[in-house]
């Protein structure tokens, strides 16, 4: 058996070495790209929003459901796998130093995701907030805090086999952090605060420790958590690229058949017929698709009458072909397609045609609410670019990205 910390660097090493080859060829798309365009764009849009707002605007509730609800979330990666419950099952004693790693790197990550929240309110904290709380980066320093007293009693939390004691305690340190945030972004005394702080630490030495020493790690639902946690990542890794270890949940959806003719020919070939299907039933697909379009149009709704509606247009197709060129991959690892005889521009065919009436079908879904809410103008610019895009999406731009 190895030492805990050398077996838990050894697969941190390991995911990391994974994560990283995924994360470059996210950042090789053009989706970054995208980002970019809507960060920049929503950056403007964000100073104009906040002299929008009133000076009575509740902002500490904002903050206290942001923060309360980030500060509850506090899964922990523990890297386990499914053969642990077989191979160190006998060695859970020693692995004390393997699973508090793992709190700590947990924490670490999530303390990232603080900081970056504070960040992106920081314009709104120094509107509202700063003249009672007071500096931002102290206020940052108690949120880690708390998010670490968070991150270890989720742990122990973890011991219990029932679900309902689980979401009971859940359920408890969410009354407590919102209290706490509340308290903390409504400038109270500070000596509330501390008087919080001390009922957090008894709570996790005279309960929590106790949890640790009565009741065993449950390593089945462990293993649950960390592969829920695995999937989340190769869910979006794999709008980029084929993921081997994703296991694709398939739905039946009888209910959108009629759907299928209405994208493609589904009787000209065999994979006319199956990326229909595949895009009808796997979540990977159409439920981004239509995830995209519904954002795309709030996007177009919340923006003012003008050329960057046209530019959001083009971003979200730009997104929609980046996600739609990973059907190409879907049948690789299937055998039994290789069995087909059928030539590879049949396939080439079938995706395009696919990918061209779904933009158009995004096209009509976006004219719709420019119609309603933009200029005759910018709606005959946008019938001009997003049938000229659906064309060169489908037939040139596709083809490249899957290559």
């Amino acid at each position: 058996m190895k030492d805990g910390m050398m077996l838990w660097r050894e697969r941190v090493s390991s995911y990391w070495n994974m994560a990283i080859r995924y994360l470059r060829l996210i950042g090789n798309s053009g989706f970054l790209f995208t980002v970019y365009v809507l960060i920049i764009i929503g950056s403007y849009y964000y100073s104009v929003f906040l002299d929008w707002l009133p000076d009575t605007f509740p902002a500490v509730w904002v903050f206290v459901a942001i923060f309360a609800h980030l500060l509850t979330r506090s899964g922990i990666r523990t890297f386990v796998k499914p053969a642990d419950v077989v191979f160190l099952l006998p060695y859970e004693s020693k692995l004390g130093s393997y699973f508090q790693a793992s709190k700590w790197y947990s924490l670490a990550l999530q303390s990232g995701v603080l900081l970056v929240g504070l960040v992106v309110l920081s314009p709104f904290f120094a509107k509202y907030l700063a003249n009672d709380v007071g500096s931002l980066f102290l206020v940052l320093v108690l949120l880690i805090i708390v998010k670490g007293w968070n991150v270890f009693s989720s742990f122990e939390e973890q011991r219990f086999q029932s679900e309902s004691d689980r979401n009971s305690h859940f359920l408890l340190r969410g009354i407590i952090n919102i209290v706490f945030t509340f308290l903390l972004f409504s400038g109270a005394n500070w000596l509330l605060l501390l008087a919080l702080f001390v009922i957090m630490a008894s709570l996790y030495m005279f309960y929590y420790k106790r949890l640790a020493q009565q009741l065993s790690i449950k390593w089945d639902h462990l293993i649950e958590v960390e592969q829920g946690m695995l999937l989340f990542f190769y869910r979006i890794a794999n709008a980029f690229t084929d993921v081997p270890q994703l296991r694709n949940k398939v739905r039946a959806r009888t209910y959108l058949h009629w759907f299928i003719n209405g994208i493609i020919d589904s009787k000209k070939s065999v994979y006319h017929y199956l990326f229909a299907r595949s895009f009808i039933r796997a979540n990977d697909y159409g439920g981004i698709y239509i995830r995209l379009v519904l954002v795309c149009a709030i996007v177009l709704i919340a923006l003012p009458s003008g050329w960057l509606q046209l530019v959001v247009l083009l971003l979200f197709m730009h997104m929609v072909t980046n996600q739609l060129s990973t059907l190409w991959y879907h049948y690789d690892t299937n055998m039994w397609v290789d069995l087909y005889p059928v030539v590879e521009g049949q396939k080439k065919e079938a995706l395009t045609q696919l990918v061209f009436r779904l933009l158009l079908i995004m096209t009509a879904v976006q004219l719709g609410v420019l119609l309603a809410t933009s200029s005759l103008a910018i709606f005959a610019i946008a019938i001009t670019i997003g049938g000229i895009y659906s064309y060169i999406g489908s037939q040139k731009l596709i083809h490249k990205r899957k290559k």
